[in-house]
């Protein structure tokens, strides 16, 4: 691929927060941006709002990411009948639930980690034959800093973010004979609606524009050149206890 704005690159979590400012970002690297949110009414008013200002080609679709394998497969053959090639795969979309390992019920652990590990590992699966087909493919994990040390508030969604870093640092080694890098980021806090009723001064947050900076920066280094992790904190340190 010599002409990096001739780029493909697949979002999920793409509606809102993060996940849109990635691929903002990613659509002005890119010819064709293919879109995945499980919000099919915030998808589309994001994906308006991006046609209005980037000229990539622009797919959506919307999915239950409750559904891990079945999601990714549908993504994966989705992704297919639109194009035959793959250059970027930003790994996004996550959520929480709060509550002790001890209390948590089955079917709440069960979703924490669907929608934060499986259907990414899945969509890896799904997708790589499309990233082989790149002559510069890139794999970029949203995780957090909640893998790297403990969240009491949140733990089951700390041991999936775990969960996907083990991800990211073995896909790394597994990918490089393929000339596929992967990026691990692990932001901090950051101001998207999981944080909507809490009582914080804005700038005590990351920007969800921070962690697309940190993201378009990896994909603008040479091609020999592999960010492999990232971890970003408040200015004043995250506020997990």
């Amino acid at each position: 691929m010599d002409n990096p704005l001739k780029r493909v690159s697949l979002v999920t979590g793409a509606s809102r927060g993060i996940g849109y400012q990635i691929a903002r970002r990613l659509g002005k690297l890119s010819e064709t941006l293919l879109l995945c949110s499980k919000r099919t009414t915030t998808l589309d008013a994001a994906v308006k709002k991006l046609k209005t200002e980037l000229n990539a080609n622009i797919y959506q679709h919307s999915v239950d990411h409750n559904i891990g394998k079945r999601a990714a497969e549908e993504i994966g053959s989705w992704a297919k009948n639109i194009t035959n090639r793959l250059d970027v795969l930003a790994l996004v979309a996550g959520f929480y639930i709060e509550g002790s390992l001890a209390e948590m019920t089955e079917e709440d652990f069960r979703s924490n980690m669907e929608v934060n590990f499986y259907i990414n590992y899945f969509l890896v699966q799904q997708l790589l034959p499309l990233l082989k087909k790149s002559d510069n493919g890139r794999v970029i994990i949203i995780g957090s800093t909640a893998a790297y040390e403990a969240y009491p508030i949140v733990p089951s969604y700390g041991i999936a973010k775990w969960a996907l870093r083990g991800l990211a640092i073995n896909l790394r080694k597994e990918l490089v004979n393929h000339n596929i890098g992967v990026t691990f980021v692990s932001p901090g806090g950051t101001l998207t609606d999981m944080w909507e009723g809490e009582d914080l001064p804005e700038n005590r947050l990351l920007e969800a524009e921070d962690i697309a900076k940190l993201v378009e920066s990896t994909l603008l280094l040479s091609k020999q050149a592999v960010v492999e992790e990232i971890i970003v904190r408040p200015m004043l340190g995250d506020i997990h206890e």
